[in-house]
């Protein structure tokens, strides 16, 4: 079954039996549930909103006239992601997302970055700067607040029409007294073709179209996390794919929602997503998903190209742990599932008429009132206060969310 009964019904059936459960680790959890995890672990990332920035974005908003190539030539526009929390050492978090959501000018002007979690506040990651240049040209730093296993940069979108070199992940860190929930690993080996995968991650809604005006929406201040789900339609070797790029699934996602956890249906993460489907992209902006009724005709053994053109996918957590070991990355990852409590305390009920194999559920308990507001100006800003609440990329023919 897709889903199960609540676990907090679960919890209560035991407590009238006289023993207290554990929560199981191969037990399917039920869809607020997951959202009750997505809830809790999913962060928002983004650079600090300096004043260039800010000009730039009123200034190519919604402009008819801006040539088709002009993304790759100017500064760019702001580009706001998701990550995962993954780790805890000490004071010290690390989040799990794709390098696309890091430009390399920025990393180079050492612009700060906000990391916002589920508590509303916005924690700042400072001295950016990896100094690896881009193609890399160095290994990955554990005494980095970034360590990237890829880079992104538009010169190389000029060069060879691929503005990612290397595998699309980067791990960045962040410091906080505060109490989060840590995401429980999984392993994307034991997830089979047909199951169902969950994404969770922050839309952009200004890299949507209006369908009226068919240009992307006006500044958007509020921001709303997104579950999405779909079944598992393809996974194959990251070594020969697309700048890591192997699990493979029907497209529900938005720009925005780079780098945000992939779910199993035991609430594990099991990937990281970075990419929408080709089918569904266009010059200017993400297009409405399309429906994906011509899928049943493809099977796992297609192309990567292929797979890319049809299929939202993600970054395999199992690819990356390897990659982690590598490096010597000795950071605790979580092997624990959520305790009962903690999945209780974000528990909202979803409509029952989104119970379904497939679907969307806009988390509206989990928004961003002004995005704006807060990430502007960082450094002078932020001391951990609260706060009142990708872009897509070009590859080849795929455009990443």
């Amino acid at each position: 079954m897709l889903f199960t009964k609540p676990i907090a019904l679960q919890v209560f059936a035991g407590i009238c039996l006289g023993f207290l459960p554990v929560l199981p680790v191969q037990a399917n959890v039920s869809l607020e549930e997951i959202n009750s995890i997505a809830k809790q672990t999913t962060v928002l990332i983004a650079p600090s909103l300096t004043q260039e920035l800010l000009d730039d974005l009123e200034e190519n908003r919604n402009n008819p006239n801006r040539p088709d190539d002009s993304l790759k030539n100017r500064r760019g526009v702001w580009n706001p992601g998701s990550g995962v929390l993954i780790a805890k050492n000490g004071n010290t978090y690390y989040v799990l997302t794709v390098t696309h959501n890091f430009k390399q000018r920025d990393l180079e002007a050492n612009i700060a970055y906000g990391i916002r979690t589920s508590d509303r506040k916005i924690h700042l990651v400072q001295q950016i700067n990896d100094r690896r240049n881009c193609p890399l040209n160095k290994s990955p730093s554990t005494q980095q607040t970034i360590m990237r296993f890829g880079c992104y940069s538009s010169k190389l979108a000029s060069q060879n029409n691929n503005p990612i070199d290397g595998i699309d992940l980067a791990i960045v860190s962040f410091e906080s007294t505060n109490d989060y929930p840590i995401a429980t690993m999984g392993n994307t080996e034991e997830i089979e073709v047909g199951e169902t995968v969950y994404v969770s991650g922050w839309p952009d809604p200004e890299k949507e179209k209006d369908p009226i005006s068919q240009l992307c929406w006006t500044r958007a201040e509020r921001r709303v996390r997104r579950l999405a789900w779909a079944s598992l339609a393809s996974k194959i070797n990251p070594q020969i794919s697309q700048n890591g790029y192997s699990i493979f699934y029907l497209d529900q996602t938005r720009p925005g929602m780079s780098g945000g956890p992939v779910f199993d249906q035991n609430g594990r993460v099991i990937g990281v997503h970075g990419r929408g489907s080709g089918q569904k992209s266009n010059r200017d902006c993400s297009t409405v998903a399309p429906t994906n009724s011509h899928l049943s005709n493809l099977s796992a053994t297609d192309s990567p190209d292929m797979l890319h053109q049809n299929y939202s996918s993600a970054q395999s957590f199992s690819f990356f742990q390897s990659l982690a070991d590598r490096i010597g990355m000795n950071i605790p990852f979580n092997r624990q599932s959520l305790s009962l409590e903690m999945i209780q305390s974000a528990l909202t009920p979803i409509p029952k008429e989104k119970f379904t194999s497939q679907g969307i559920y806009d988390d509206e308990n989990d928004a961003i009132d002004n995005i704006y507001d807060s990430f502007t100006d960082l450094e002078t800003r932020l001391r951990d206060r609260p706060t009142s609440g990708c872009q897509w990329l070009l590859l080849g023919q795929y455009y990443c969310d």
